[in-house]
């Protein structure tokens, strides 16, 4: 028994000096992971069936000015709870070394700007999936594209330095562009 670790965060028995055990846990907790974010991206598509689809078009409509208008949002967003989160750290303030509210401000911004990518990312991955139906010859259906295109996204986005410097911002801010184009735009 000496040979096991229990972690106290779960009941899971993983070997301490097991390469091969460790190699399979990784890729069991990556594929679990990668099936989950997809699940996750075809509830939101279902859930949130206008938003998608208002995002979808304003990302087909124009996909460059979503990107700009994601990266403007981004830079406002998080610069501001940059400034917050520089706030905080106030020692004579309150007669304490943090400030509670400037910390959940900053969290708060970031999390804003992290969530608004999150709901408009099945938008921009169901105009993925279109663009990929093209070259499939057009004949998948709604929910097939939607799961290709996610799953060709989140592939690329683990593609080192190319897809974690480039891809994923990219993703980021043209779903956060195309959600608030797809708010503002009046149906």
């Amino acid at each position: 028994m000496k040979d096991v670790i229990v972690s106290g965060a779960s009941p899971m028995l993983m070997p301490r000096e097991d390469p091969v055990g460790k190699i399979v846990f990784a890729v069991v907790v990556l594929v679990v992971g990668v099936a989950c974010f997809v699940a996750l991206m075809t509830f939101l598509a279902a859930v949130l069936r206008d938003t998608t689809v208002r995002t979808r078009e304003s990302v087909e409509q124009s996909p460059v000015l979503a990107c700009l208008a994601g990266v403007v949002g981004y830079v406002m967003l998080l610069g501001l709870a940059a400034w917050f989160y520089s706030q905080a750290f106030v020692e004579y303030l309150l007669e304490t070394e943090i400030v509670p509210g400037m910390m959940i401000g900053a969290a708060l911004l970031a999390g804003i700007a992290v969530g608004a990518s999150f709901l408009g990312a099945p938008g921009l991955f169901s105009y993925i999936g279109d663009r990929l139906a093209v070259v499939h010859g057009g004949e998948m259906s709604g929910l097939k594209r939607l799961v290709v295109a996610t799953l060709v996204s989140v592939f690329a986005a683990w593609f080192p330095l190319i897809g974690w410097f480039v891809i994923m911002p990219v993703l980021l801010a043209t779903a956060f562009g195309g959600l608030l184009f797809g708010l503002l735009r009046r149906s």
